[in-house]
C-alpha cells in the first residue's frame, strides 16, 4: 500500500511539470490545481496507511 501514496505524489509532480514557468512561477493555474488535488489524495492515502498500521479500522479512516 505504501507504493500507492507515493504513486499519487509522483503523478502530481508529472502534472506540475506540464505547466510553463514564467518569472519563477507556474503560469497555468489548471495544472497547479490538478497537481494539488492529486497530491492531497496521496497524503490521505499515506494517512490511511499509517492509521491501519496503528490498528485503526478502515471504517474510521478518512475518505476521499
Amino acid at each position: 500500500m505504501k507504493k500507492e501514496s507515493l504513486r499519487y505524489l509522483e503523478n502530481a509532480k508529472a502534472i506540475l511539470k506540464k505547466s510553463p514557468i514564467e518569472d519563477n512561477r507556474y503560469s497555468d493555474v489548471k495544472y497547479v490545481k490538478s497537481a494539488c488535488g492529486v497530491a492531497y489524495l496521496g497524503i490521505l492515502e499515506a494517512i490511511n496507511e499509517m492509521l491501519l498500521k496503528k490498528g485503526v479500522t478502515k471504517k474510521i479512516c478518512p475518505k476521499r
